[in-house]
């Protein structure tokens, strides 16, 4: 008996005399798979460039004419991983295609393999060493190939980031061009209803990316929206976000998502439902007056996600703390005193204003005794040092400022 490389080298031999068949079947077995691959007509030519050359060099190996480790990657391999990369497909099907093609060919060299006049040890053994050398080429020629394919995907969406971003500038700016002109730029539908919202973290949060991304669809899950966000990167650890027509309101996601960031590490802010072009712009204007005051608070007072509607008049004075707590004290007093006693006081009265001067309502929300409010409100007026009639407005809002932003707001004890 011949070793068994000459034995393939042989078989291998004969295959290149009938190599177009061969490709032919290779490339039906790849259609079979993934018949994708054949729609775009650039792709499918790279996809037969890359089986005629792949074919060539393993039977040159397999007739004994190189070692796999050295052959190298066919060029339309390395263009069809760049091509596929830029198409948005991943990187498991250009790794299909190969183990598919590599299939159809070995199944076609064990036809071959058994019509020789072998015994079935022998048969076993040559197949054995043909697939030993087509799976380290495979393997070897894959390995290229996804670093490839990763390499091209990271620039093409990194540029694509660089141009969506520097479109949505310009129309934030009102340098976009009309509807259709901004939806053609954006691939995103402007008309109709939508929603903004900033998402951010700590620069040294670990693995920011995936964090925001994955936050960006716990909001849009909760929104309820039937096609996917627009996103766009400002920076490392920021991302905005347009949500279209959402079925439910901010308000209803910062309930559903509870009060917590997830991580202790993301926060959310979101803007008001608006519509169109106009809308477009105004909604992430109200997202980004909540993103400041959402960073303006003291931590303990930090929310996951903080809308636009719950501000209410506090958009108005900005979110400068300093100014804003200096306003607070001025307002409140020493009701703005940050300690458990004064805190209490604030809580009834912000109770008793929020239900339009009811004592039996303040008394239910609080599970207190009318006569208990009472008392507090008292105090607290005389803690206050006026009464609320004259300036019960800006008690409210100044109340509303406490609850939002908290010690960031509010006079340290002592």
């Amino acid at each position: 008996m011949a070793p068994v490389t000459d034995v393939l080298a042989r078989i291998a031999g004969t295959a290149r005399d009938d190599v177009g068949a061969l490709s032919a079947a290779v490339l039906a077995g790849i259609d079979d798979g993934l018949p994708e691959l054949g729609r775009d007509p650039r792709v499918r030519e790279l996809v037969v460039g890359t089986v005629e050359a792949s074919l060539d060099a393993a039977l040159v190996v397999l007739t004994g004419g190189g070692d796999p480790d050295d052959v190298p990657v066919p060029p339309a391999g390395t263009d069809l991983a760049r091509r596929l990369a830029q198409q948005g497909v991943p990187v498991t099907t250009l790794l299909r295609a190969y183990r598919l093609g590599q299939a159809a060919f070995q199944q076609l060299l064990i036809t071959r393999i058994a019509a020789e006049e072998l015994d079935a040890g022998q048969v076993a053994d040559v197949a054995r060493e043909l697939s030993s050398v087509a799976f380290g080429f495979v393997d070897r020629v894959s390995e290229e190939l996804v670093a490839v394919h990763q390499a091209e995907r990271d620039g093409w969406v990194r540029r694509r980031d660089a141009a969506r971003l520097a479109t949505v500038n310009a129309v934030l700016a009102g340098r976009g061009g009309t509807p259709a002109e901004v939806e053609q730029g954006l691939g995103h539908p402007i008309a109709g209803p939508h929603v903004a919202a900033v998402l951010w973290c700590p620069p040294e949060a670990a693995d920011h990316g995936r964090a925001l991304e994955r936050a960006a669809g716990a909001v849009g899950e909760a929104l309820d929206c039937p096609r996917p966000p627009l996103l766009v990167a400002p920076d490392a650890a920021t991302l905005w976000a347009w949500y279209p027509a959402p079925s439910r309101s901010p308000d209803e996601v910062a309930a559903t998502l509870g009060r917590t960031p997830p991580d202790d590490e993301l926060l959310a802010a979101l803007g008001t439902v608006e519509r169109d072009l106009p809308g477009f712009r105004r909604s992430h204007g109200r997202a980004r007056q909540a993103q400041a005051v959402a960073v303006a608070a003291a931590p303990g007072a930090r929310r996951a996600v903080t809308t636009a509607d719950a501000l209410g008049p506090l958009v108005l004075l900005g979110a400068d703390p300093d100014l804003l707590a200096g306003w607070v004290t001025d307002v409140l007093g020493e009701l703005a005193i940050d300690d458990e006693q004064y805190g209490r006081l604030r809580g009834t009265l912000d109770a008793y204003l929020a239900s339009g001067g009811s004592l039996a309502a303040a008394a239910a929300e609080l599970h207190l005794h009318k006569n208990s409010v009472q008392y507090r409100l008292r105090r607290a007026e005389e803690v206050r040092g006026r009464p609320l009639a004259a300036d019960r407005l800006d008690v409210e809002v100044a109340l509303l400022a406490c609850r939002l932003l908290g010690a960031s707001v509010l006079r340290p004890p002592g």
